[in-house]
């Protein structure tokens, strides 16, 4: 099978009404960041997410709101700014008592041949996942997003597959989403999840884990 074309994908998915969410507007799909023009540039990360906001719906792109905003501002102080972003649902989702919902079922599995169609095009090496939505990729059944989060997994990656080998895995690392710092923004400890977020990050780029001197300590009693 061909490679898809980018410009194909994107219109595929503004034109999608394969889900009741369809009628809410044109779809927005994936897209590279400043610093990535193809797939062709190295190892590809792809950062995936839940669903578009109203903001997104608006200009036709992923990430463009508050917290999209956070986003990119927390990858670029890691130095991550090459990478390919979208979300799991195409279409945002409605809101409840001004919060928006996570997409359900229907609207996930409609989107599904999007985001294998997404995979082949980015055929990412390194992915990773914010909030529940995403994590659902590599977690099963009901888990908390605390449970999982700033911890790294194996996906199948059948788009890294070569002739006559076994098919690959890419790892994975699942975060919160940006939106979780923004709703919590006055915490005490928010600070300290924003912290983990990035060391986290980093360190699935490849930053090694920091290490302290540790001077030793004389006990009269027992040395």
């Amino acid at each position: 099978m061909p490679p898809i074309k980018s410009d194909r994908l994107a219109e595929a998915v503004r034109l999608c009404e394969a889900c009741p969410l369809g009628v809410r507007g044109r779809g927005v799909p994936g897209m590279w960041s400043d610093g990535a023009l193809s797939a062709s540039q190295g190892e590809v990360v792809m950062i995936l997410g839940e669903a578009p906001g109203g903001v997104e719906m608006a200009r036709g792109l992923p990430f463009q709101g508050g917290s999209g905003q956070l986003l990119h501002s927390l990858l670029k102080e890691v130095g991550l700014t090459a990478y390919y972003v979208s979300n799991i649902a195409k279409h945002q989702p409605p809101k409840v008592k001004g919060k928006q919902q996570a997409p359900d079922k229907v609207a996930v599995e409609a989107c599904a041949p999007f985001l294998r169609a997404e995979f082949d095009l980015v055929r990412p090496a390194k992915l990773i996942l914010l909030g529940k939505t995403a994590a659902k990729l590599v977690c099963e059944g009901n888990f908390s997003m605390a449970k999982v989060v700033n911890q790294t997994f194996a996906l199948e990656a059948p788009w890294l597959q070569e002739p006559e080998r076994s098919v690959p895995h890419v790892p994975v690392l699942t975060l919160y989403h940006p939106a979780h710092f923004l709703y919590n923004r006055t915490a005490p400890w928010i600070q300290k999840q924003v912290r983990e977020w990035k060391q986290a990050v980093g360190l699935f780029l490849g930053d090694k884990a920091p290490t302290y001197r540790i001077e030793r300590v004389r006990c009269e009693t027992h040395d």
